[in-house]
């Protein structure tokens, strides 16, 4: 799990609003590994935001990249 809403040492931020915390989740599933990726905004305005920064696309670039690395394992 990660988020915005700290700095190093779990120090709040004192600049800029947090707008999300991520959970990162991998599951076996038959001998596969599944892959979950769940993010909570702060409020609709903030996953707008987000949407509109490419969230879909980063993080389906993100999923892909880790599957490439994984085959090389």
């Amino acid at each position: 799990m990660f988020t915005d809403a700290y700095t190093g040492d779990w120090m709040p931020k004192t600049s800029g609003k947090p707008f999300m915390t991520a959970i990162i989740t991998f599951d076996d599933e038959d001998g596969k590994t599944r892959y979950t990726a769940t993010v909570r905004h702060w409020s609709a305005e903030d996953k707008k935001a987000h949407e509109d920064m490419g969230f879909h696309g980063g993080w389906g670039q993100c999923a892909d990249q880790l599957a490439a690395l994984a085959k090389k394992l």
